[in-house]
């Protein structure tokens, strides 16, 4: 493939800025282009640059999981499709749940303490 993608560094990703960029509407050429699913600006946007990259991780090095049907082939369609097929569905689920962690990692990280009992 021979592409080299930029690592991005979720740390630095102010999820809140992309949550607002996907709600509103940006005007060109005089109409207005509803940015998200279903229009993009001339650079890509936020969904393209989080999730649609090859993992920086090999697949082999990973463990077996399980997915519903269904997720399996709309991811499937995902990455075929949005992803032009220059990508494995391992790094999209791995690309996905980098992000869920890095979101929710402060959230988690509380309810797991909260669970957790001291062995010693």
């Amino acid at each position: 493939m021979g592409n080299e993608r930029k690592k991005i560094n979720l740390t630095d990703i102010d999820e809140d800025s992309i949550v607002v960029s996907f709600k509103e509407s940006r005007q060109t050429d005089g109409q207005v282009q509803a940015v998200g699913n279903n229009g993009q600006s001339g650079e890509e946007n936020g969904y393209v640059r989080l999730f649609i990259h090859e993992s920086p991780v090999c697949a082999r090095l990973g463990k077996t999981i399980y997915l519903r049907k269904e997720f399996h082939e709309r991811i499937q369609k995902i990455v075929q499709t949005i992803g032009n097929n220059e990508m494995s569905i391992f790094s999209y689920v791995d690309n996905v749940l980098e992000q869920h962690f890095s979101t929710y990692q402060d959230e988690i990280t509380k309810e797991y303490r909260k669970r957790s009992t001291e062995l010693f």
